[in-house]
């Protein structure tokens, strides 16, 4: 009998925070979108009650909560708005909720969070294009493409005229012309190609704002959450550098078989796999700099920064593929050398 009451207590405890939670999910959700000003404030929020209802209860308490949230933000404001609101806190929140409940640590809780950004990530772009744009994906990129050539080619336009108004160098008229060259060379099998590595990029970046922004809500309410994973301790484990580069030798092979995909693919491995060890490489500098030399924050950031917008900016490809190797900051638990 007693087991039963507190059954019932249990059921409607949920029932009632549940249906709170959902007007909280709602009320954000209202908000992201009459003010886009604050809908990349509302992302880094949604996800945090439903982690909440996560923690305290279980995922079909969860889903219900957010099912409730977008019938509700439907019936006040507009169903396809509320669906594309509710992707992200879905997946994030559930991720979240499971890493704070399970006590993972800050570098799997990175991990994972960075893998549901990246998810959540395409899914919205192909639900925005599907149902808010209305227009296929290779349209939407043809589009895109030719926007951004127009925009580079009237601001090479503008920068040539007042060259020539100044008096303008052989030299320099070489280097605009090349980069006319270049930009004439931008179409969209590169832009498909770039569009892992910018989602990766885009899903790192959302993954450690959201890790910051939960751990400050969450540790207040209790629910403790390790820090943030410094950027220095950042790492490409042997195996996944392995298997970084056995998509690139895959590619490879593909295109010079003339299969199929197999140019996109090698492509799009390339550029992922030079971000993800260019990412590696800056934060084997940022520890270099920090831990071994002892230099404040601004001045590793100026290092970083001046040297990435420089021709030595490729040093870092090098670097982080060096670490991934020989792992010289002793992070990788599969490393090689054990010494």
């Amino acid at each position: 009998m007693e087991d039963k009451m507190e059954n019932k207590n249990y059921s409607t405890k949920a029932i009632v925070e549940a249906a709170l939670i959902s007007v909280i999910i709602s009320i954000i959700m209202i908000l992201t979108s009459y003010l886009p000003i604050v809908s990349f404030i509302g992302t880094l929020i949604l996800p945090i009650p439903v982690a909440i209802l996560y923690i305290r209860y279980n995922m079909k308490v969860t889903v219900t909560a957010i099912f409730l949230s977008i019938i509700l933000t439907s019936i006040l404001f507009n169903p396809i708005r509320a669906i594309y609101a509710a992707i992200p806190c879905i997946i994030i929140g559930i991720v979240l909720g499971y890493c704070v409940k399970k006590s993972k640590g800050p570098s799997i809780t990175l991990l994972f969070l960075t893998i549901a950004c990246s998810i959540s990530n395409v899914l919205t772009i192909a639900f925005s294009l599907s149902f808010i744009a209305k227009i296929n994906f290779m349209d939407f990129s043809s589009k895109f493409i030719g926007a951004i050539k127009q925009a580079m080619k009237i601001s090479l336009d503008g920068a040539k005229n007042t060259y020539m108004q100044n008096g303008i160098t052989p030299d320099q008229l070489n280097v605009l012309n090349r980069s006319y060259d270049m930009i004439n060379k931008i179409d969209v099998a590169l832009f498909l190609a770039i569009i892992p590595a910018a989602i990766f990029i885009n899903s790192l970046i959302s993954a450690y704002l959201n890790y910051i922004v939960s751990r400050a809500i969450l540790n207040k309410l209790n629910y403790k959450m390790e820090p943030v994973l410094p950027f220095s301790k950042i790492c490409v484990s042997n195996i996944v550098g392995a298997v970084l580069i056995g998509m690139v030798c895959i590619g490879i092979i593909l295109a010079s078989k003339n299969i199929t995909g197999g140019k996109y693919i090698r492509s799009s491995s390339q550029f992922l796999v030079q971000i993800i060890f260019i990412v590696n490489g800056l934060a084997a500098s940022t520890y270099y700099l920090r831990v071994k030399k002892k230099l404040s924050k601004p001045i590793v950031i100026l290092i970083l920064g001046l040297t990435m917008i420089s021709p030595l900016s490729d040093i870092y490809f090098s670097i982080g593929l060096m670490e991934m190797a020989f792992d010289f900051r002793k992070l990788d638990p599969y490393r090689i050398r054990r010494k």
